[in-house]
């Protein structure tokens, strides 16, 4: 076991499946020379200067193709660096590799990974990087069918789950949080993969209320669990980690135990991600008396600098909704 930051995490999971893979190869700019824009692979380029290439600031163009060399029996791995610029690419993204299995009545796969940072540094009040570069995008593609989603937090999180998509056999939104690269955690030296099946992880266990906290918003509600505690408040928080496919039976066993349930994201409400989670619970438990709540960031564009934490959700929300559906 060693301590390890999450971007370096990134990089030791690709450098082993390639290793491990010939057919894998990795993609976008600034790779080469500063080991991606957001410094996720460094020392990748050196270990194999081979499968390692810089494009042109041209995401419609590299994005499609890598889904070419996914079609044509490659394994790539493209990098887009902020999860915001999937909008350039998002044809290659929804018409091109989510398609193919599909189209192809199964003969042909589409295994690629997107990588991209997703949300933004601001939201531990650090400065954040505006409207261009610190948004959200997760729930911008569960409406398309053939694409899977995983949005992990923690280190080993990121490093078991990123090794798993490499190896899928579908497309997969590769999400890490922009603002977490520099968050350390223990990560398992031995082979560690995550199934992307199965996979939400139940953080605290708990009777009262359950909490289900969306990548940048776990290590918030991890504290707010604790301070529920003091008020005799005790939460069961789940880390759902694949939001595509979603464990939807930890879940919903959890708040068929404790009859409530608060769901937290850095994305604004509307159209979000949680809410899916929100409408998926209450089908499955229709009969059930139940109270939920959405806790999301407000519906505005993000500004620059501090302004970008003023939009989150925060510690004291989720420790007021909790309490509000507990006074039920």
């Amino acid at each position: 076991m060693a301590k390890m930051y999450l971007n370096r995490a990134i990089a030791a999971a690709v450098a082993e499946e390639m290793a491990r893979d010939e057919r894998v190869f990795l993609l976008g700019e600034d790779i080469i020379n500063c080991g991606g824009g957001l410094s996720t692979y460094l020392g990748v380029p050196e270990k194999f200067p081979d499968r390692c290439l810089d494009m042109p600031i041209a995401e419609a163009g590299y994005t499609y193709f890598g889904v070419g060399a996914a079609v044509a029996g490659l394994r790539p791995i493209v990098d887009l660096m902020f999860s915001d610029f999937a909008t350039i690419c998002s044809d290659a993204i929804s018409n091109g590799s989510a398609k193919v299995a599909f189209s192809t009545q199964g003969k042909c796969g589409c295994p690629i990974v997107f990588v991209m940072a997703n949300g933004g540094r601001g939201t531990y009040g650090n400065f954040g990087s505006g409207c261009h570069h610190s948004q959200c995008v997760e729930s911008w593609f569960q409406n398309v069918p053939g694409l899977k989603v995983v949005a992990p937090y923690y280190p080993a999180d990121v490093k078991g789950l990123l090794k798993a998509s490499i190896r899928d056999d579908d497309p997969v939104i590769f999400l890490f949080h922009e603002g977490s690269t520099g968050v350390s955690g223990i990560v398992p030296d031995e082979e560690y993969v995550i199934p992307l099946t199965n996979a939400a992880n139940i953080l605290q266990e708990g009777d009262d209320i359950t909490i289900v906290a969306i990548q940048s918003m776990v290590p918030i509600a991890v504290k707010a669990v604790e301070t529920l505690k003091k008020s005799g408040i005790n939460a069961e928080l789940i880390d759902p980690r694949v939001l595509i496919p979603l464990d939807e039976k930890k879940i919903i066993d959890s708040v068929r135990k404790t009859g409530k349930l608060v769901v937290v994201q850095e994305a604004p409400r509307r159209g979000s991600f949680g809410g899916e989670i929100v409408s998926t619970v209450v089908e499955k438990l229709n009969g059930q008396n139940i109270s939920v709540k959405r806790l999301g960031s407000l519906n505005a564009p993000i500004g620059n600098g501090m302004v970008e934490y003023f939009l989150v959700p925060k510690e004291e929300d989720i420790v007021n909704a909790v309490k509000e559906l507990c006074q039920k």
